[in-house]
């Protein structure tokens, strides 16, 4: 008998709920495990006896036993320190704790299942430098780009460029203010732009040449299968340097990748550890493939519903097999995000009364 799947998740992800409804009507319900309910509303335990290690998950709706664990999508880990409870003072030693505590259990917890992607893996593929190196390594053009906190490197760089580059930051995660929200995305700078040199060296910053754009590609990539969208940005008056401003008016197309692209992102995924992953590239009008980088736990759902390409039915078939080397293969009556997108985002409401909400609850792409 199969062993469970596990859907590591937070209130408001509509990705872990239209999957969880996915492999539902597939008849492998799986176990969503709010792991922003830690540590205020859900116990984690390990116990090591002599040699053994019994580890137990028990939350408000689930308990995991990590023995009868067969794949883990680890999705949207995350824990949440309630602020009411704890004194000001206490609150970073806490929140250190439970991010430790977090980091070691999932390095040990159903070490024999199936993980999408490893906890290992995960950390490995956020090093943006080294992705860097390793994509250059398995052949892929990547745009000159420095990695700096050296305001005078900074302004070179941008000279060296006739100007202006585009900064990004290492991690794209919204920060708030109990009234506002920011998202950082990519940003055109010049020397003119620049704040002052003490606080450019006090934010390292990735910064990169501006390349020329016929149009963008988002690859997405379970196992051995490969899906790839044509991104048409050009044609948007708010997304042409980051696409992801301009949804409202954006045009998506499935295309068909260079084989000798696609071949350079699965050996990418196999030098990361990767066994799914969501690949950006630019492409120059001169046909020039650009790789940006590869996020390891993107988002899909927003292709399939510009594309009708059929994401969330590879994706929800790739956790059954727990293979990674999973080819998709195409159903009688495979189940679209357009089936299960208004029960995804009902149960997404009933979710948010009865767990608890991550402050970093936000589209990430």
């Amino acid at each position: 008998m199969a062993g469970s799947i596990v859907i590591l998740t937070e209130t408001e992800d509509i990705h872990a709920y239209a999957v969880s409804e996915a492999l539902s009507l597939k008849g492998r319900p799986p176990v969503l495990w709010h792991t922003s309910d830690f540590p205020s509303a859900s116990v984690e335990t390990f116990h090591f006896q002599g040699r053994q290690l019994e580890a137990v998950i028990e939350g408000s709706d689930f308990t995991i036993v990590p023995e009868d664990v067969s794949v883990v999508w680890r999705r949207r880990p995350s824990h949440v320190i309630p602020e009411s409870i704890l004194h000001p003072a206490d609150q970073a030693f806490a929140e250190t704790e439970c991010s430790v505590f977090r980091r070691s259990a999932l390095s040990v917890l159903a070490d024999g299942a199936f993980w999408v992607n490893s906890p290992d893996a995960a950390n490995r593929a956020s090093r943006k430098i080294l992705q860097h190196k390793l994509a250059l390594e398995v052949g892929l053009s990547v745009p000159d780009t420095i990695y700096t906190n050296d305001p005078q490197k900074i302004r070179g760089f941008i000279r060296s460029h006739h100007g202006t580059a585009v900064y990004k930051p290492f991690r794209g995660v919204a920060w708030r203010t109990p009234d506002r929200s920011w998202v950082p995305f990519t940003s055109e700078v010049s020397e003119a732009t620049l704040v002052e040199a003490d606080l450019l060296q006090l934010v390292p910053g990735i910064y990169q040449e501006l390349l020329p754009k016929s149009y963008e590609i988002r690859v997405t990539v379970m196992g051995r299968q490969v899906f790839a969208a044509k991104i048409l940005s050009q044609e948007t008056a708010s997304g042409k340097l980051d696409w992801r401003k301009s949804y409202g008016e954006l045009r998506m197309e499935p295309i068909e990748l260079p084989a000798e692209v696609s071949s350079r992102c699965l050996k990418l995924m196999a030098r990361l550890d990767l066994v799914f992953g969501c690949f950006d590239f630019v492409v120059t009008p001169a046909k020039e493939y650009y790789f940006l980088e590869v996020n390891e736990m993107g988002q899909f759902l927003f292709v399939e519903r510009f594309t009708d390409l059929p994401l969330l039915d590879a994706f929800s078939d790739f956790l059954i097999s727990g293979r990674p080397d999973f080819v998709w293969e195409p159903s009688a009556h495979p189940i679209s995000y357009s089936e299960v997108e208004a029960r995804a985002h009902s149960f997404a409401e009933e979710m948010s009364r009865c767990h608890i909400s991550s402050p970093e609850a936000v589209s990430r792409e």
